[in-house]
């Protein structure tokens, strides 16, 4: 199993609203939708999604982080490439917050 998300361009942030192609997108109830209650994408960031699975679902967060990392790689035939933290291996790194659930820096190491 592994970890993606859809969010859109509300997602983190504390706007209520957003246009799209023309349509507005609406955040309710946790979720993003067209005027007509149509759901248009979801509201949860990849950082709030892997929080989920450690504090919700019981993961600890070495599966949980692998889920949105290693697993994620594999799932798109990359994991030779991506997801891993080896020597001479591009990486992107993320400092989380201590629940996991929001990005608080990051630094890219890639070449």
């Amino acid at each position: 199993m592994f970890l993606v998300t859809d969010a859109m361009a509300v997602a983190g942030t504390d706007l209520s609203h957003f246009t799209l192609n023309g349509r507005t997108i609406e955040r309710r109830d946790g979720h993003l939708t067209l005027a007509d209650g149509t759901l248009a994408g979801a509201d949860i960031t990849l950082p709030q999604a892997i929080s989920n699975m450690h504090h919700h679902v019981g993961l600890t967060r070495a599966q949980a982080l692998a889920m949105a990392t290693r697993a994620s790689a594999k799932a798109i035939g990359l994991a030779r490439d991506i997801g891993h933290l080896n020597p001479g291996a591009p990486a992107d790194f993320v400092y989380l917050s201590d629940d996991l659930s929001r990005v608080l820096g990051g630094v890219n190491t890639n070449p």
